[in-house]
C-alpha cells in the first residue's frame, strides 16, 4: 500500500519572545492500516494540543511579565518622584496636541488679550489627571481654555517611584499669543527696572521681540539637567531668617532664553518667602548663557519654567538674642 502522508506546516505559535512568532513545522507519513494511521494521527493531534497548551502559557507568562508594574497601594503624590510623569509620545507631541487643540476665545481675540497660564496637576496612577490648580493667571477666558486643553488630554505615563506606579503633581504652562507684533503680557512678578539686577528685566525686549513657549526643541542648560541641578545648588546661599524659621519649599521661575542663549526677565511665578524669592531670581541670575531653542530650523526666544526646591538638611539655627 502506498504511504499516505498528513502534512502541516508553518504554524504560527505566539510565544511573546521579542513579539515574534514560533514557526512549526510538522511532516507525518502513515505507512500501516486506516485505524492505526487514525490512532497515530489522534496521538499526534493531543501532543500537538500540549504544545499549543505550554506555548499559551508560556504566551501569558511573558506578557504579564513584560507588562506587569507594582501599583503603589499609597495615595501620597508625589513631587519629586524616580521617574516623572509624562505626556504619552513626549514633549513635542503634547505641544502638537495643544496646537491642535486650542480654541482661541473670539472676545479674547477682540480685546487682544494674551499672557501665560500655568496648572498644576496630578497625573493619576491610571495615568488620568485631575486637581487642576492654577498658579498663574492671564485674562479668565484664557484661564478657561487652558484648563479645557488639559482635561482633554489623553492618560498620561505615570510616575514611578521606587518601583511602583504612583500619583504625581506636575505642571503645564501654556502661553497665548496672537500675532507676531503683539505685546507680550506675562503678568508675573518680575521686579522693576533697576530694582533687582539679577532679575535682569528688559520691558522692550518682551514688547519689541517674539516671545515663545512652545517650540520645536526647548532651550538647554549648556551641561544639561544635571549640570543645572550642580549650579544652583553651588550657588544657593539659604537666607538665615528662613533657616532659622524653618521655611522649606519649591519656589517656581519664569525667565526667558533669548535667541542669542542669553538669559533675561527672571520672575517668580509661585513663591513662598520674600527671601527665598529672591534668592532664586539672584542664582538665576548667575547663569551662563543657554543653548536656545530651535523652531523650523531658526534660533527663537523662549520663555521657560524652572522651579527650585529650597530644603534645609540641619535643624533650624537658632534666632539672634
Amino acid at each position: 500500500m502506498e504511504a499516505a502522508g498528513i502534512r502541516f506546516e508553518a504554524l504560527p505559535v505566539l510565544v511573546g519572545r521579542n513579539g515574534g512568532f514560533l514557526y512549526i513545522r510538522v511532516t507525518i507519513k502513515i505507512n500501516h492500516s486506516e485505524q492505526q494511521s487514525y490512532m497515530d494521527l489522534r496521538k499526534f493531534l493531543l501532543v500537538l494540543a500540549a504544545m499549543l497548551f505550554a506555548a499559551g502559557l508560556l504566551t501569558k507568562q511573558s506578557i504579564v511579565q513584560a507588562q506587569e508594574v507594582p501599583i503603589s497601594s499609597s495615595e501620597r503624590v508625589f513631587e519629586n518622584p524616580d521617574i516623572i510623569p509624562m505626556y504619552t509620545g513626549g514633549t513635542s507631541a503634547m505641544h502638537a496636541f495643544i496646537s491642535n487643540t486650542l480654541i482661541y476665545p473670539d472676545d479674547a481675540r477682540e480685546r487682544d488679550e494674551q499672557g501665560l497660564v500655568v496648572y498644576t496637576f496630578v497625573v493619576e496612577k491610571d495615568g488620568t489627571l485631575s486637581n487642576f490648580n492654577i498658579i498663574h493667571r492671564a485674562d479668565p477666558l484664557l484661564n478657561d481654555e487652558a484648563l479645557r486643553i488639559l482635561q482633554a488630554m489623553p492618560p498620561w505615563r505615570p510616575a514611578r517611584h521606587n518601583g511602583e506606579i504612583v500619583r504625581a503633581e506636575t505642571y503645564v504652562p501654556m502661553y497665548f499669543r496672537l500675532n507676531k507684533n503683539a505685546v507680550a503680557r506675562t503678568g508675573g512678578r518680575a521686579a522693576a527696572p533697576g530694582t533687582n539686577v539679577y532679575a535682569k528685566t528688559d520691558l522692550d525686549f518682551i514688547e519689541n521681540n517674539v516671545i515663545y513657549t512652545i517650540v520645536d526643541q526647548m532651550p538647554r542648560y549648556t551641561y544639561g539637567e544635571e549640570g543645572l541641578g550642580k549650579f544652583i545648588a553651588h550657588n544657593m546661599r539659604y537666607p538665615v531668617k528662613a533657616k532659622q524659621e524653618g521655611i522649606e519649599g519649591r519656589i517656581l521661575c519664569s525667565f526667558i532664553v533669548a535667541a542669542d542663549g542669553s538669559i533675561s526677565n527672571i520672575e517668580v511665578v509661585e513663591g513662598i518667602d520674600p527671601d527665598l524669592d529672591r534668592e532664586a531670581i539672584r542664582v538665576l541670575g548667575l547663569m551662563p548663557k543657554w543653548i536656545p531653542g530651535e523652531n523650523r530650523g531658526e534660533n527663537v526666544n523662549v520663555k521657560c519654567l524652572l522651579p527650585i526646591d529650597f530644603t534645609i538638611d540641619e535643624e533650624p539655627i537658632p534666632p539672634f538674642p
